[in-house]
C-alpha cells in the first residue's frame, strides 16, 4: 500500500499526473455535451405522453430537438473569438455558463417556449466545448496528446449513457437538475488548472508561460525545451519579428495578433480544407444519423427491443468503443485508425443494405438470419467510434499554427456542427424518399470515399509536436507519403530558463 501511494505521488509530482488532471478537468464539459445530445431522446417521449404537464405536438417536439443542434455553430464561433482573446482555459470555464443557464431554464420550464430557449442556450455551450480539444492539445506532450484528447469522446459517451439511464427511471425535470450539477462542477474545477502555456506565450506573457509549464511538467529541462519551441514557433510565424530567436520579437509579433495573410498560409488553408472534407464525409457516412435515430434504425431492422433499452445499449456500446479507441490511438497511427474505421463502416452498411434488398419484401418473422441488420448497425456504431467520429474533433487542436489556432479552433467546429444539423434535419425526409437498402448503400459509399480520402490526404500527427505538425503543411513532400518527416530543433537563443 505504501509503495502504491509513493508511486501515485511520484506520478503526480514528477510524471504526467498534472497534465492528465488538466485534461480531465477540461473535458468535464464533454459530459454535459453528451447529456445535451442524448436529452431529446429522454425529453420528447415524456412530453408526448398524454399525462405530461407540458403538452406538445410533433412540430413543437421537432423544434425542441433541433434547437439543441442549430445553435452549435454559433457557440463554436464564439469559442474561437474567446480562445484568441481571453485564453483557452477561460473559454473552457465560460463554456460551463450556458450549460448552467440552459439546464436551469429547461428544469424550471412551464411551457414550450422556455424549453426551446433552454435547448438553444445549451446548444451554444455544445459549440463552445470545442475549446476543450484546443486546450488539451496545447498542454499535452506529443506522446500523450492522442490519448488525452480521446478523453473527450469518452466523456461525451459517459454523458449520453448517464442521461439515457436516468431518463428511463426519472422525470425529465429531475434529470435536468442533475445535469446542472455537472456544469457547476466543471465551472469550479477549471480553477485548479493553469492557462495554456502556448496562449500565454503568444500574448507575450513568457514568465507566466514558464510557470504554467513548470506546474504541468515539474521538470525544468522539459519545461525549458518546450518553452523554447513555443517561442521559436512564434518567431517563425512572425517572419523572425526582429527578435533573432523568438524572444522579444516573438512577443511583439504575438501582441499584434493574427493577420489576414496568416490565414492564407498553406499551414492554415491546407488543414482547413482537409478537416472540412473530413467532416463532410463523416456526416455523409451516416454516423450521426444512426446515433440520433438509433431507435428508428432498430425498428427498420426488425428489432423488438424496448426503446429505452435500445438507446441505453447504443450509449453503452459508444462508451466501450470510445475507451477502446483511446487505447488504440496511443499505439496506432491516426491515418490507420481513420482508414480502418471507414472501411469497416462501409462493409457493415453494404452488408445491411444487401440484406434489406434481398429480404425487405418478407415479414420480419419470416426473414432468415433476422439478427443480421441489428448486428450490422451495432457494428457500424462500434467501429465509427474508433476513427470516423472522434478523429476530426481531436485533430482540430493539433493541425493549426499557434497564432491562428484559437480562431480556426472555433471556425472549423462551427462548420462541423452545421453539417451535423443539416444531416440530422434532412434525415427524416431522406428516410421517407429512399428505400432502407438505398440509404444503407448511400452510407456505405460515403464511408468508402472517406477511406480513400484519408489515405490520400490525411496527415499523420501521432507522436509529433504541434510545431512539427505545422511543418507538414509548410514543406514540400519529401518521403513519398505526401508529407515530410521534418525534425524540429529550437534555436539556441530561444531558450528561456524557468527553473
Amino acid at each position: 500500500m505504501k509503495h502504491s501511494f509513493k508511486t501515485l505521488w511520484n506520478t503526480w509530482q514528477w510524471g504526467c499526473g498534472r497534465t492528465i488532471m488538466s485534461a480531465v478537468v477540461a473535458h468535464v464539459n464533454s459530459i454535459s455535451v453528451g447529456m445535451c445530445q442524448g436529452f431529446s431522446a429522454v425529453l420528447l417521449p415524456q412530453l408526448l405522453d398524454s399525462s405530461s404537464s407540458i403538452l406538445v405536438n410533433n412540430v413543437e417536439a421537432s423544434w425542441i430537438a433541433s434547437l439543441g443542434v442549430v445553435s452549435n455553430p454559433l457557440g463554436a464561433l464564439m469559442s474561437g473569438v474567446f480562445m484568441q482573446t481571453l485564453g483557452r482555459r477561460m473559454t473552457v470555464q465560460l463554456t460551463a455558463v450556458p450549460f448552467l443557464i440552459g439546464w436551469t431554464v429547461i428544469g424550471l420550464s412551464t411551457d414550450v417556449t422556455y424549453l426551446c430557449l433552454g435547448r438553444f442556450v445549451s446548444g451554444v455551450a455544445i459549440g463552445m466545448s470545442s475549446a476543450c480539444y484546443v486546450y488539451v492539445a496545447e498542454v499535452s506532450l506529443a506522446k500523450h496528446r492522442g490519448v488525452l484528447s480521446a478523453f473527450g469522446p469518452i466523456f461525451v459517451s459517459i454523458g449520453v449513457l448517464f442521461v439515457y439511464s436516468l431518463g428511463a427511471i426519472m422525470p425529465w425535470q429531475i434529470v435536468s437538475i442533475l445535469c446542472v450539477l455537472t456544469s457547476f462542477l466543471s465551472f469550479l474545477t477549471v480553477n485548479l488548472i493553469p492557462e495554456s502555456p502556448s496562449w500565454l506565450a503568444s500574448k507575450g506573457r513568457v514568465t507566466d508561460a514558464g510557470k504554467a509549464l513548470m506546474w504541468l511538467r515539474r521538470k525544468p529541462s522539459v519545461a525549458d525545451k518546450e518553452l523554447a519551441e513555443i517561442l521559436n514557433t512564434l518567431s517563425v510565424n512572425g517572419d523572425g519579428g526582429g527578435g533573432g530567436g523568438g524572444g522579444e520579437g516573438a512577443e511583439r509579433t504575438a501582441a499584434a495578433g493574427p493577420r489576414l495573410r496568416d490565414f492564407l498560409a498553406p499551414a492554415v488553408w491546407k488543414p482547413f480544407l482537409i478537416l472540412v472534407c473530413f467532416f463532410v464525409l463523416q456526416e455523409a457516412s451516416g454516423v450521426y444519423v444512426i446515433l440520433y435515430y438509433a431507435v428508428n434504425f432498430f425498428q427498420v431492422a426488425g428489432s423488438t427491443l424496448d426503446n429505452n433499452l435500445a438507446s441505453i445499449m447504443v450509449a453503452l456500446l459508444r462508451l466501450i468503443m470510445s475507451i477502446t479507441g483511446s487505447i488504440c490511438i496511443q499505439h496506432l497511427n491516426r491515418r490507420t485508425m481513420a482508414i480502418t474505421s471507414a472501411v469497416l463502416m462501409a462493409v457493415s452498411m453494404a452488408a445491411c443494405g444487401t440484406y434489406q434488398l434481398m429480404y425487405s419484401a418478407l415479414d420480419v418473422d419470416d426473414r432468415p438470419f433476422s439478427w443480421v441488420p441489428l448486428v450490422c448497425i451495432l457494428f457500424n456504431v462500434s467501429v465509427s467510434m474508433l476513427g470516423m467520429v472522434p478523429l476530426p474533433w481531436m485533430m482540430i487542436g493539433e493541425m493549426f499554427p499557434l497564432n491562428v489556432r484559437g480562431i480556426m479552433g472555433g471556425l472549423v467546429p462551427s462548420l462541423g456542427y452545421f453539417f451535423i444539423f443539416i444531416t440530422v434535419k434532412v434525415s427524416p425526409g431522406l428516410m421517407s424518399a429512399l428505400e432502407t437498402d438505398q440509404i444503407m448503400w448511400l452510407f456505405a459509399a460515403a464511408a468508402a470515399v472517406a477511406a480513400c480520402f484519408c489515405f490520400a490526404f490525411l496527415p499523420e500527427t501521432r507522436g509529433k509536436s504541434l510545431h512539427q505538425v505545422e511543418q507538414l503543411f509548410n514543406s514540400p513532400p519529401a518521403n513519398g507519403t505526401g508529407y515530410p518527416e521534418k525534425r524540429f530543433r529550437p534555436k539556441e537563443s530561444a531558450v528561456y530558463s524557468i527553473s
